[in-house]
C-alpha cells in the first residue's frame, strides 16, 4: 500500500502539469511552430518559471509553419546526425522565446522522461537564471 500510495505521490506534478496554463498565456505541455532561420520548428514547452520558458527543441524541420504534426515523428535525433540534432532541454527568458514566432499547435503530456534535464538544471542552481 505504501509503495502504491509513494507512485500516486510521485506521478502527480507531472499530471499537473499536463495542459497546464501559465500566467503568462503559454501551455505547459503544449507543441509550438517556431521561425528558425529559412525554415520552421516545433518546441515542447516543458516548464516555466521565473519569466522563463523552458523548452525541448526537436529536429524535425518543416519549409513551411506546421499546423498540424504528429508527436510519434519528433525526434531529437544525435549530434552525429547528418540533417541535425534537436535539445532535450533549454531555458530561455521569454523575450528570447518570444523573438522565435511561437505559435501553438496542440497540447500534449510533458513525460517524466522529458523533465530530467529540466530538473538536472533546477537541482544544479538554475544555470544562469539565478
Amino acid at each position: 500500500m505504501r509503495a502504491l500510495l509513494f507512485g500516486i505521490a510521485a506521478l502527480l506534478p507531472s499530471l499537473g502539469a499536463c495542459g497546464k496554463s501559465s500566467p503568462d498565456g503559454l501551455s505547459v505541455g503544449g507543441l509550438y511552430s517556431i521561425k528558425d532561420e529559412s525554415d520552421y520548428k516545433v518546441v515542447k514547452i516543458l516548464a516555466t518559471d521565473g519569466g522563463r520558458v523552458h523548452v525541448r527543441i526537436y529536429k524535425n524541420k518543416f519549409s513551411k509553419r506546421p499546423e498540424t504534426v504528429d508527436p510519434s515523428v519528433l525526434s531529437l535525433g544525435a549530434i552525429t546526425d547528418k540533417d541535425g540534432f534537436g535539445i532535450g532541454h533549454l531555458p530561455l527568458d521569454r523575450a528570447t522565446f518570444d523573438a522565435w514566432m511561437p505559435r501553438i499547435i496542440m497540447q500534449t503530456a510533458v513525460t517524466e522522461e522529458e523533465l530530467e534535464g529540466y530538473r538536472m538544471w533546477k537541482e544544479s542552481g538554475g544555470g544562469a537564471f539565478k
